[in-house]
């Protein structure tokens, strides 16, 4: 066979593949959203996918949902496929649609974007009107939006309860409360965080010092603005480490009440922020017959 003829084949066999290919995009585009095998590479958008779509439908969710401490829904997770997430770790599975998010490396966005791989990209969810806007954007692409506004409508609702509630007292006369994370970090105004305090008739007490997100709550200023609150994550007694050292120091012990969460319910944010906010409300409850 001559090099003329060798080119021609070589062409043919191209051609043919891109046919294929092609055809394959648009039988792809022509099915039903519900049809689609999704994988996500962040954990925040395994959460959602974990929460609204049917289970044919997940094709892949990273290791980390499979962490009690950072998914709540970590047991049904193990049932899936479990990626490194990172895109080499998804592709040789049939895959419709990939979900990143802020952690997703833009090499890996990259490779996707060269691949030609259809990608829906969620922003962290840092307030409750951001969340909804992910739940919206993720149930459309996987033909899922009844679920999702049906738990959205749920959350509002339980949110608007609470919000009469905490009414009934005037704001200047509500508790503060101070958020404490592992090294001392607390969450400030203008987080998701900040927005359930409120809903729960709550003030924050990091406003007062003028503390941003993920800042450190020192002890001193601690001291001084003695909070009527200290929100803390269950995962340290489970886990006792110098990280959690602020919270065991002889001067905060019974400085105030308590309240612990589960690491998992506030790492990514689903409509259960709401069952955190009701939580929140009943302990501010505890406080007034203190």
């Amino acid at each position: 066979m001559g090099i003329s003829a060798i080119s021609r084949l070589g062409l043919y066999i191209v051609v043919a593949a891109m046919a294929m290919s092609s055809a394959a995009t648009n039988e792809n585009a022509g099915a039903p959203a519900t049809t689609l095998r999704i994988a996500s590479l962040n954990l925040c958008t395994d959460t959602l996918l974990l929460q609204y779509a049917d289970p044919e439908q997940i094709a892949s969710v990273t290791w980390l949902s499979s962490d009690p401490n950072l998914s709540p829904f970590a047991a049904y997770a193990r049932t899936f496929h479990r990626n490194q997430g990172r895109a080499e770790g998804i592709l040789r599975r049939p895959i419709d649609l990939v979900l990143t998010g802020p952690t997703t490396s833009t090499a890996t966005r990259a490779m996707l974007k060269r691949m030609e791989i259809a990608t829906l990209h969620l922003d962290d969810a840092n307030s409750i009107d951001a969340l909804s806007r992910n739940i919206r954007r993720l149930t459309q692409a996987i033909g899922q939006t009844t679920r999702g506004d049906e738990s959205l409508q749920l959350m509002y609702n339980t949110l608007a309860k609470l919000a009469r509630g905490s009414k009934e007292t005037a704001k200047d006369q509500w508790p503060y409360a101070a958020f404490i994370q592992p090294n001392g970090l607390t969450v400030g105004q203008g987080s998701l965080s900040d927005e359930l305090l409120h809903y729960a008739g709550f003030r924050n007490a990091a406003t007062l010092l003028g503390l941003r997100t993920y800042q450190r709550f020192p002890l001193e200023s601690l001291l001084r603005v003695r909070p009527d609150l200290l929100i803390v994550q269950t995962q340290h007694r489970r886990y006792p480490s110098l990280a959690q050292e602020l919270l065991r120091h002889p001067a905060l012990v019974g400085t105030a009440l308590r309240h612990e969460i589960q690491p998992s319910a506030l790492m990514c944010a689903t409509t259960s922020i709401a069952d955190v906010a009701v939580a929140l409300a009943t302990t501010r409850q505890r406080l007034g017959r203190l």
